[in-house]
C-alpha cells in the first residue's frame, strides 16, 4: 500500500509518498501521519470538484418566528 504522509515519519519529510504494509498503514492513520493514500491523490487531480459550481441554497424557516 502507498500513502502520502501528513507529518514526519522517521527520516521521511511530509508530503513523501511510501510503501506501507497494511498493519503500519493501519497505525500510521491512527496517529494522524497519513495525509492521504498515495493513489486517491491521481484521482482527485483528475476529478473537478462540483460543490463550488453550484449555488447554496438557503433552508427554508420552520418553528417559531422571534419577535
Amino acid at each position: 500500500m502507498r500513502i502520502k504522509l501528513a507529518s514526519w515519519y522517521g527520516d521521511k519529510a511530509p508530503g513523501e509518498e511510501i510503501d506501507v504494509d497494511e498493519p503500519t498503514a493501519k497505525a500510521l492513520r491512527r496517529d494522524g501521519l497519513v495525509a492521504q493514500p498515495a493513489n486517491e491523490t491521481a484521482q482527485e487531480e483528475q476529478v473537478p470538484a462540483k460543490t463550488a459550481e453550484e449555488p447554496a441554497q438557503p433552508e427554508p424557516e420552520t418553528g417559531r418566528k422571534k419577535r
